[in-house]
This record gives structure tokens, C-alpha cells and sequence, in this order.
């Protein structure tokens, strides 16, 4: 599965929702975590797939689901004709493709279930899940995928998920890294950063990022590790690759895409991506907090 902020998380909610769950991951300490909640630990993935009809990976990208599917004592090798992996990375439409159409040989399903809404919306079961695939094979997963999600959507067929989630995810880093800007520039032209946050929220430029991710995270200073940089900078790569192969301009996505990367190369790549707010700060030569 995958047992880092995201899958740890699902994971937990599973068990609490009564799912008999089973667990891999390469930290044997995560693993062991999960054994003493109530969880069964497989060695390897081809033991954990031969056991449940369902199999949710959350990994950091699609280079590593193909792996874990097909590698050496992959899923592929146990998993059963009739079992479904339900793949919840953000991952790229053409590798969901391709491992779909690999495992369908083999009678196994595939569904792309790309998540929105961060950790704490993971432990209270509140997730967004956009769902590509087979609906018949969607219904049958969808009461699992109900006890972690508050909105399961089907989005159209395999990969369209995955498709969702970068388009999402690209929307959210344009959104946060204008809104940063704009609030650099506030603050250097003398303004007070919570009263031009308040007159955005109730204005036409109000967005999640005015309204939530910058009281919450920047203006508070907290900045808490849920998505981070890195894994936000990936994601609008990933829809930029999309739009080139499709034909489609992308004038502002690509602007966004460099300060994304900019941040990556300033080593914030682990932070929480509302931390794309410092280094515009550090370049403004301002700080926006309340």
C-alpha cells in the first residue's frame, strides 16, 4: 500500500471503518505501527495481493506503482483474477494505462482513484476521490472507497483520474502562487496583510488558498507538512506534460511551473506547499503573516 502521509492515513481509516486491512511498506517500523493497531503485515506484495481482493497503493509516483505491481514478488504475481487495485498516486494517465492493460491480461481491474483534500480531510474520511475505469467495477469497490472518501466521483475511463487530480492540482498551485504574489506585493506597498485578506475574501479574488490555506498556514506561520512542494511541483509537470501532448497553451501554467521548480532548487521541496509563500517572501524581501 504504502504507508507514508497519505496511505498511513487511509489505512488507519479503514481499520477504523472495520475493514480487515493488510499492509507492506519498505519501513519495517511503519509496518510494525500498523501490526500493533490491528493490521496484518505481508514480507512482500505478492503475498499481501494473494490475500485481498482489493489492493489500494499510495506511493509517491507512477515510475514506483509499475514496480510494486510488476516488480520481483510484485502485486501482479498474487493477485487473484477478479481482484482490483485501486491506485490513489498521483500518478501520470499514460502509465495507468499501460499497467491497466498489463493487468487486464490477467483478469485483474484497475482503477485510478486520485484523492483531494489533504491529511486531516484523510483521517476524518472527507477526501475527494476522482475515480477513472470500468463503473461496474467501480460500484463493487465503492463502499471501501465511501469510507475514506465524502466524494466519490466517476470521471470517465482508465486514467481520466489521474487526469483530474494534475488538472486540480495545477489550478491550486496557480491559485496559491498568484495569491502569493499578490500579497508580497500588498505588504511592500505598505498594506496591512490581514485587511487586503479580508477584502479579497469577500472580493472576486477569493479562492481556497485566501480563504483557507492563508490564514491557516501562511499568515499563521505554521506552515504543516501535508502536500508538499515537491509532490505540487510534480503534479503541474505532470498536467504541463498533458498540455503539451495535447496541443493546448499554457502561458500562465508554464510562469507557475517555474516558481514551483524554483522552490524545489531552494531545497523547499519537503515543506507543506503553502511554503511557496517564503520563497516569494524571501524574494519580496517581505513577510505576510497577521
Amino acid at each position: 500500500m504504502g504507508l507514508g502521509n497519505m496511505g498511513g492515513r487511509v489505512a488507519k481509516r479503514l481499520m477504523e471503518q472495520g475493514h480487515e486491512v493488510g499492509i507492506y511498506d519498505t519501513d519495517a517500523a511503519a509496518v510494525a505501527r500498523f501490526v500493533e493497531l490491528g493490521a496484518t503485515g505481508y514480507q512482500n506484495l505478492k503475498a499481501l495481493g494473494a490475500e485481498h481482493p482489493f489492493v489500494i497503493t499510495v506511493l509517491p509516483n507512477g515510475d514506483i506503482v509499475k514496480k510494486v505491481v510488476f516488480g520481483e514478488q510484485g502485486l501482479a504475481a498474487g493477485m487473484r483474477e477478479g481482484s482490483t487495485l485501486i491506485d490513489m498516486t498521483s500518478s501520470v494517465p499514460a502509465i495507468t494505462t499501460e499497467v491497466g492493460q498489463a493487468l487486464s491480461k490477467q483478469g485483474i481491474h484497475l482503477l485510478d482513484a486520485p484523492v483531494s483534500g489533504g491529511v486531516k480531510k484523510a483521517e476524518t474520511g472527507q477526501l475527494t476521490i476522482m475515480v477513472g475505469g470500468d463503473a461496474a467495477v467501480l460500484a463493487d469497490a465503492d463502499a471501501i472507497l465511501r469510507d475514506v472518501g465524502e466524494h466519490v466521483i466517476h470521471v470517465g475511463d482508465l486514467g481520466a483520474g489521474h487526469t483530474v487530480k494534475a488538472l486540480n492540482n495545477l489550478i491550486t498551485a496557480t491559485t496559491l502562487a498568484i495569491t502569493s504574489e499578490a500579497m508580497a506585493l500588498g505588504v511592500k506597498m505598505g498594506v496591512d496583510a490581514q485587511k487586503m485578506l479580508d477584502v479579497i475574501n469577500v472580493g472576486s479574488g477569493k479562492s481556497v488558498s485566501s480563504e483557507m490555506k492563508f490564514p491557516q498556514q501562511v499568515m499563521s506561520r505554521k506552515f504543516d507538512v501535508g502536500f508538499t512542494v515537491g509532490l505540487m511541483c510534480k503534479d503541474v509537470g505532470i498536467a504541463l506534460d498533458m498540455a503539451h501532448q495535447a496541443g493546448v497553451p499554457t502561458f500562465v501554467s508554464s510562469a507557475a511551473y517555474e516558481l514551483w521548480k524554483f522552490g524545489v532548487a531552494k531545497g523547499c521541496g519537503a515543506m507543506d506547499h503553502t511554503a511557496i509563500a517564503l520563497v516569494v517572501e524571501e524574494m519580496a524581501g517581505v513577510e505576510i503573516k497577521g
